[in-house]
């Protein structure tokens, strides 16, 4: 046994003896006498074995396993392996924990009753039903079209059902024996249909937008214990409409049937005591956010709520995040579900617009002055607002992490939070979970604190000498960070010179493989470079690694100063890096050494443990949320480089102690590290762009079409455009010309920003293919005049929008025009209409955003058959004769799913759109929609 233990001190500190750094006698203090103590008392061990064992044979050789072979053949192989195959296995388990979700409850009567309490149990079967119908029988559901119309009728039947269960359900419960047992009663169960006109101002994506919206609907629910309920309630919002092309089942149809769900439970428990629940079915967000503002701005609750759930959805699985909150009571509310996922990273993230989206709760805090929580499903969005949004799509697990937590948070907002006196807006806490196990949650003002006296603990660990680094350690691991996030770029103008741009989309992980080795090599390059000659091995780890620490330090001070609530996440690289320096430095003054000159190898296990673990399970939050993002961010957006820098950072962030593990065999070690990576990333680049496709069926690329009539030139015009970086395949377009038998011309999107105003402020991101489609109508078309006729095919559009000016007056002494604008536009929706004046004051319920001249752009959205609107408007005009120069644009209601397209007037059947539709290839998405344009002078 002792030369057992003999053989495996020695082999810990193998690497001693095989090294090629000339300097490795100092790696520690005393190695080689130790060494020699080892050698000795092995020696006399194997031979005090070899007398005692009669079957020993002196001419045998001691028989080895594998890995000891290995340990004696490439020691420092072996170390790189067992310290990758941890950090490998630490990625593996954070993995595992990141995208467990709970085992799914079936609608089966014994499946929803909870047996312990004999509740109504939440269920994913239950929530599908609601989803399958809504985005497969139904479909697209625009604000506008005959679809929006019958979700309505669907929502307002089911919840009546629901209404007369819970009343049924109430009904049997006898007083007698509500106070034998000390239950209360069922919730009582009120329902609004709110329908509205109104208007607000909605600046995105650098853009301001003028928003009209007509007839707005909104289905409500509240359930409450009663008047004293009734006071201060929790209001929990989801969308029921669709974008242009796509069905939504996650967005937002699994919200809406969360909700259901939620309702047919608690409505048949006890009512909650203390505050009550208002379940908003909101009937207007894609057509930026209008119901959400019309119930926040004119409905008779508006005043009773007091905190918001918003329930979003812009992918197809994984556990839901938390990432929008502005309450510390309402975050600590959130720690009680049983599913917690959440980072105040994604708070800041989202706050920098840096994600080009956003959701109804931006109207409930802007409006409303509400506190409250923006919840989201967000991993695989590659498939958000497309047509491949569908149940079949969705996780199994999904619904139920979703529901659970919902109601988990809801039963405890209504049950024990006093919101009698509001709860205060902050956004200075900071909150994140721990492996989806719990939340944590403190202020900004704790965080100082923690991080003040965290940065004590550095420099007193510098004094004393458990940490030990050098102004040459600390400049390389602050060249090998910027050398992580700066290497990858030459990848990304590699692949784009060879014309592989966006070649990592199809998957979340492939930056990683794309990227990575070039980064990892940069940052050890640098180490390579600044690795001291003159120190030994061990004084070289010590020093890098205690710069590590520092540099963390500088950087979770100066993140603490600006009041970044994200410092934590530097903050504990700061605190793992410490405690593995105090660990060494205790290991060693164990072992009896009076100088501390290296790192023992278990100190980078310590400083690497739950370090490396949660930023594995954070980094998959990031590249599941960016990486998809990518393919919908505008054609000039730098998407290869973006992607670059970000995996740059992780590499250099997954493992810091790796930098300082480095120097531990030497610089020729480390340059065949190096050697290798440059080689993996050769080869990676080489077999990758020859082999991987950017889009594939489950990952496509998005492609738009409008067929657009210019009812002022005469133009009949079908645009196709792209809304990434990646290429746009010339086969494709090359395809459509044959389809329609026309050569296509390239419009760039920024040269040409009215080419899109249907769908303005997007219409910047694309550039076009524009088809002429007027010689394949008259080829095609069943009508001889209409063939052979040289008049503009837009004169056979009937009941074309139009904009009329009433009440037209002028002032001389002030030199202002009014005028009364009116449109009409029967079986259109989504009109735009854009202008340049001085606005002086106008009759929408908002302030008139500059006082010069300006570029105006009203958007209005309207429900179903709503056929018009009108805008009062006063301007500043040189005389009664200035009129004002309007361009209208309007969005035919066919092209969302039941009807394809609208014909012209008596053409017969050409299907313009409906050949680009079947015509689709498989690794695009089209959205897809007819609009005519028109110009008037009012």
């Amino acid at each position: 046994m002792a030369s057992l233990a003999g053989a495996a001190l020695k082999q810990r500190h193998i690497t001693l003896i095989k090294t090629d750094d000339p300097d490795a006698k100092h790696h520690y203090t005393n190695g080689i006498s130790l060494l020699s103590e080892i050698d000795t008392l092995s020696s006399s061990d194997e031979r005090l074995c070899k007398h005692s064992d009669p079957k020993h044979k002196p001419s045998g050789k001691t028989r080895k396993n594998p890995l000891q072979l290995l340990q004696h053949r490439h020691p420092n192989l072996t170390a790189w392996f067992l310290y990758m195959g941890f950090l490998v296995a630490l990625g593996f388990l954070a993995f595992q924990i990141h995208y467990t979700l709970p085992t799914p409850v079936s609608s089966e009567q014994g499946d929803t009753i909870d047996p312990v309490k004999g509740q109504y149990r939440f269920s994913e079967e239950n929530v599908r039903k609601i989803v399958r119908h809504m985005s497969e029988d139904i479909g697209y559901r625009v604000v506008g079209t005959e679809q929006d119309q019958e979700t309505q009728e669907y929502l307002i039947r089911e919840l009546k059902a629901l209404k007369e269960q819970a009343q049924r359900q109430s009904a049997k419960r006898s007083a007698a024996s509500i106070q034998e047992n000390g239950v209360g009663a069922f919730p009582k169960f009120d329902m609004w249909v709110q329908m509205n006109d109104g208007s607000h101002q909605f600046d995105f994506m650098s853009k301001v937008v003028m928003k009209m919206y007509t007839n707005m609907t909104n289905i409500i629910v509240r359930l409450s214990c009663g008047p004293e309920c009734d006071k201060n309630s929790v209001l929990l919002n989801a969308h029921y409409d669709t974008t242009l092309g796509s069905p939504g089942a996650v967005d937002d149809a699994l919200p809406v049937g969360v909700m259901m769900e939620l309702i047919r439970i608690l409505s048949q428990r006890p009512a909650l005591k203390k505050n009550s629940l208002v379940f908003l079915f909101n009937g207007g967000e894609e057509s930026l956010q209008d119901a959400s503002h019309s119930f926040i701005t004119s409905h008779e609750l508006k005043s009773t709520v007091r905190a918001v759930i918003n329930l979003e959805g812009c992918g197809t699985s994984g556990p839901e995040i938390l990432f929008q909150a502005n309450s510390r009571p309402m975050i600590e509310a959130y720690s009680k579900v049983p599913y917690p996922h959440g980072t105040v990273m994604g708070n800041d993230l989202f706050s920098t617009g840096i994600i080009l989206s956003d959701t109804d709760f931006r109207q409930f805090v802007e409006y409303g002055n509400l506190t409250g929580l923006d919840m989201a499903v967000y991993k695989n969005s590659y498939l958000y607002h497309t047509h491949l949004d569908i149940d079949e799509q969705m996780e199994r697990g999904l619904p139920q992490h979703l529901g659970e937590n919902t109601l988990a948070l809801a039963t405890y907002l209504g049950d024990q939070v006093d919101l009698g006196e509001g709860l205060e807006q902050t956004k200075d806490v900071v909150y994140y979970d721990f492996f989806g196990l719990f939340l944590v949650s403190y202020s900004m003002k704790t965080a100082i604190r923690l991080h003040v006296a965290l940065g004590a603990l550095v420099v007193i660990s510098l004094a004393v000498g458990i940490s030990q680094t050098s102004v040459r350690a600390f400049a390389s691991v602050l060249l090998s960070f910027v050398t992580a996030l700066l290497s990858p770029l030459l990848v990304a103008f590699t692949i784009q010179a060879l014309g592989k741009s966006m070649v990592w989309f199809p998957h979340e992980y492939l930056p990683v493989v794309f990227f990575g080795p070039i980064g990892a090599a940069g940052m050890f390059s640098i180490q390579l470079a600044f690795h001291n000659k003159k120190a030994s091995s061990g004084e070289n780890e010590l020093h890098t690694l205690s710069a590590v620490q520092v540099f963390y330090t500088i950087a979770m001070a100066f993140a603490t100063y600006m009041r970044i609530a994200s410092s934590y996440f530097i903050a504990m690289y700061c605190l793992f890096t410490s405690v593995a320096l105090l660990f060494n430095y205790k290991l060693m003054k164990a072992q009896g050494k009076t100088g501390i000159k290296g790192v023992e190898p278990m100190t980078y296990y310590v400083a690497s443990g739950i370090q490396t673990l949660y930023l594995s399970h954070l980094g998959f939050s990031l590249f599941d949320m960016i990486v998809p993002l990518t393919g919908r961010i505008g054609v000039d957006s730098p998407a290869d480089y973006i992607i670059a820098i970000m995996t740059g950072f992780s590499v250099f962030s997954f493992n810091p102690p790796m930098l300082a593990f480095s120097h531990r065999f030497g610089r020729a070690s480390l340059q065949r590290v190096i050697v290798a990576l440059l080689g993996v990333q050769l080869a990676v680049l080489l077999i990758g762009t020859a082999l991987i496709s950017p889009y594939d069926t489950l990952h496509p690329k998005r492609l738009f079409a409008q067929h657009f009539r210019n009812l002022t030139s005469g133009e009949s015009l079908l645009y196709v455009a792209h809304a990434d970086a990646g290429p746009f395949y010339s086969p494709y377009v090359t395809h459509v010309e044959s389809l329609y038998d026309t050569k296509a011309v390239f419009r760039s999107g920024s040269d040409n920003p009215g080419d899109w105003n249907a769908i303005y402020p997007f219409n910047q991101f694309l550039d076009s293919y524009v088809f002429d489609t007027t010689p394949y109508i008259r080829k095609h078309t069943t009508n001889a005049t209409l063939a052979n006729s040289d008049a503009p095919l837009t004169e056979l559009i009937r009941t074309p929008p139009k904009l009329i000016a009433e009440n037209v007056s002028y002032n001389a002494e002030t030199g202002l025009r009014k005028l009364t604008i009116l449109c009409t536009h029967p079986s259109y929706i989504w009109t735009v209409t854009s202008f340049d004046a001085e606005v002086v004051s106008w009759s929408m319920d908002l302030k008139v955003p500059s006082k010069e001249k300006f570029h105006y752009v009203v958007r209005n959205a309207g429900g179903y058959m709503t056929d018009g609107w009108k805008l009062d408007l006063e301007y500043r005009a040189n005389g009664p004769d200035d009129k004002l120069h309007l361009e209208l644009t309007a969005m035919e209601t066919e092209g969302f799913g039941k009807d394809v397209e609208r014909e012209l007037e008596g053409s017969g059947d050409i299907g313009v759109m409906r050949k680009l539709v079947k015509a689709r290839p498989s690794d695009v998405s089209l959205t897809y929609f007819s609009a005519v344009i028109s110009n008037f002078d009012l």
